[in-house]
């Protein structure tokens, strides 16, 4: 057996002989590609920030991925290569003993060249992807080129390229000396390289091979992480997936768009239940069916007037996958809370006890959460449209003299939204060694109340949790007992250290004078599904154990409620700009939760192709866009004990066809954007 192989393994080196050039490129390619690499993840962007904050925490996923994309595509070009040797055949071709004749070495060398070229305008692309993602935050796709695609464009990346704070101009020096490099490491290699007999560099082939499956095994099951995963997607990746990925969807034509444009702005005004707000096709809303703008008489109207006058302040506290149904004041059930510093807030603050996310994983929840429309149902938001311009509620504080600043116990850098925090805040905060939430809260108390209170400015401080995050063990302390228990039971241990961090912050600043002046919203950037109605995984569903959050305001003027109105997180930005007493024309798909108004509507996309809705008193859960699988609760059935599906048939039906609407709408404006 073992000597039939061999005998294979050597014919098939035979067979492939002239073309062993391949091998040398594809090592070269692979050396050059490394050093592109190197220079995005270890360099700032045009900004003077890093790229990205934990360098290693990706270099070594980078260089394996580089890896198994080029080995792929040598063995693709090896086969084509080796099939056109055979037909080639004869004594013109390559005979039985692997001697090349004339039509086998013209074969041999038009592949060598075709694979080069195809090596030297990957590495183009590449360089481009790399700067696209340095200045604009996301990958080189097709959309990104579409949008940029005029004159001015290119005029204003060369005046970024000569203002980069990194290197100003490096990116054209590494344009004049990245193929003249690959191709003296191919030279390098070809003299290192002595043929022998058949297929010379046997010994680096099976290297290769080894080291194809170890790079296999340390990026898929040793060390995995999908928005890592997103970042360091090659440009072969981007290319097939924009060409061929069945996420791509086709556009709405202009008889679809007016249609859904009706249905959707009819719904908002209807939850809306005033007239305070007129859709617009005016210019600056680009087309944009959400595009809204305030009435004269709102913008002007005597309780606005006052809460601009008071100049509040904001703290946002974005609690790590706190699920509400850990949440003690949410769920009494759950005994003994593991939240109880957040249950005696809450008993003090107005509560909307049906908040659902309108998107997962963090990302979903934190950009639905910012600009009030629900996360992309297809696409990777925070990359895959990190180009497009949305505004969210955080600029308008900004505009409006807000001091806005990011702070995060988890590195915005790992899923691209500090791109996004970018856009919108002041300054974002980050540092590697204070990622537990007790350090974090230490220095955000110490920035909060020692540098933003003492600007003369009102502030916004929004504050990322990252204890309670799955496997759930980040907490500080934990005992051996504690990490071995359930995920069921390990949860509650660090949503209870998380809630004793957030009672810290709490308590170091609401004795400080501007604390009268400032209001509290703590909530969740998502759920977390533990098994229930038979969903563990994030992709699973957007059943409660992932939707249902907690969402509390506590602040001057606010009455302690708890409010059955149905919410979702892109209702927060138009109820924070009602708090600041500010009316701009905005995208939000939301809806001021203040406004008295018991109507609400909860939306959002989940991973996995899961949508939801909840409306009129039911929330319809289903698998988007073909609906394959749906499921109907009653909204108030919170932990979805009783299923309705099937049962009223014309609920379901409404829904669905709500839903359609809302996400084609929604993901429409996203890709869009002002």
């Amino acid at each position: 057996m073992m000597k039939s192989i061999a005998y294979l393994l050597k014919a098939v080196g035979k067979g492939l002989a002239p073309l062993q050039n391949l091998v040398l490129i594809s090592l070269a390619a692979w050396f050059t590609h490394i050093l592109l690499r190197v220079m995005l993840l270890f360099r700032s962007n045009p900004y003077g920030f890093p790229f990205v904050s934990k360098p290693d925490w990706f270099i070594f996923h980078a260089v394996c991925i580089d890896f198994m994309w080029i080995a792929n595509a040598l063995v693709a070009f090896l086969i084509l290569g080796g099939i056109a040797l055979r037909i080639a055949g004869g004594s013109k071709g390559i005979d039985s003993n692997g001697t090349v004749g004339t039509k086998g070495k013209t074969v041999a060398k038009f592949t060598t060249v075709f694979y080069a070229v195809f090596h030297t305008v990957i590495l183009l692309l590449t360089l481009l992807d790399n700067e696209t993602q340095r200045f604009l935050g996301g990958h080189l796709t097709f959309g990104l080129v579409d949008t940029y695609k005029d004159t001015s464009s290119i005029i204003v990346f060369y005046d970024y390229v000569a203002n980069d704070l990194s290197v100003p101009y490096l990116q054209f020096v590494v344009l004049a000396l990245m193929l003249p490099l690959t191709y003296g490491i191919y030279k390098l290699l070809c003299r290192w390289y002595r043929p022998t007999e058949g297929f010379y560099i046997k010994k680096s082939v099976i290297a290769m091979l080894v080291f194809y499956i170890a790079s296999y095994s340390y990026v898929y099951f040793i060390w995995t992480g999908s928005s890592r995963m997103d970042k360091l997607r090659p440009v072969v990746s981007l290319i097939y997936n924009d060409l061929f990925a069945t996420k791509r969807a086709p556009g709405l034509s202009e008889a679809d768009l007016s249609a859904y444009k009706t249905a959707y702005q009819n719904l908002w005004q209807q939850v809306e239940g005033d007239s305070n707000w007129t859709f617009s096709d005016a210019k600056e809303g680009n087309a944009l069916p959400l595009y809204r703008v305030p009435s004269a008489e709102l913008v002007n109207s005597d309780k606005l007037a006052a809460q601009r006058e008071m100049k509040p302040n904001f703290i946002l506290v974005l609690m790590e996958s706190e699920r509400g149904l850990n949440t003690g004041y949410m769920n009494p059930q759950i005994q003994p809370s593991p939240t109880p510093f957040m249950d005696s807030l809450a008993a003090h603050s107005h509560v909307w006890m049906r908040m659902h996310t309108s998107g997962v994983p963090t990302t979903g929840g934190v950009l639905s959460t910012h600009i009030g429309i629900p996360h992309h149902s297809r696409l990777q938001q925070a990359t895959d449209l990190a180009h497009v311009t949305l505004p969210s509620f955080v600029s308008v504080l900004t505009e409006n003299g807000y001091s806005t600043h990011y702070m995060s116990a988890a590195d915005p850098a790992w899923d691209n939204l500090g791109v996004w925090m970018a856009k919108w805040y002041t300054a974002q905060h980050y540092n590697r060694n204070r990622e537990d939430d007790s350090t974090f809260m230490d220095n955000a108390i110490e920035y909060v109340r020692d540098t933003l209170a003492k600007e003369g400015k009102p502030f916004l401080a929004t504050l990322m949790t990252r204890s309670n995050h799955y496997p759930f063990n980040f907490a500080a302390g934990m005992t051996d007992e504690e990490k071995n228990r359930p995920l069921q039971e390990r949860i509650n241990v660090t949503m209870g250290y998380a809630d004793r961090q957030l009672a810290r912050f709490i308590r170091a600043v609401e004795n400080e004078e501007w604390y009268k002046n400032t209001y509290v919203i703590i909530m969740a950037d998502h759920g977390f599904p533990l098994g229930e109605n038979g969903v563990s995984t994030m992709s699973g569903g957007g059943f409660s154990n992932i939707s249902w959050i907690p969402f509390f305001i506590h602040g001057k003027g606010l009455d302690a409620v708890r409010d059955t109105t149905t919410a979702a997180q892109i209702d927060i930005a138009p109820t924070i700009l009602e708090l600041a007493g500010l009316a701009a024309p905005n995208i939000f798909m939301g809806h001021n939760l203040l406004r008295g108004d018991s109507a609400g509507l909860s939306l959002g996309a989940y991973s996995g192709g899961y949508a939801a809705i909840g409306l009129n008193g039911y929330r319809l859960i289903a698998k988007f866009p073909a609906k394959q699988e749906t499921h109907l609760f009653a909204d108030d059935d919170l932990r979805q004990e009783n299923e309705l599906t099937g049962k009223l048939s014309e609920v379901e039906s409404r829904l669905s066809g709500f839903l359609d609407t809302l996400l084609k709408i929604s993901d429409y404006s996203l890709e869009h954007g002002l």
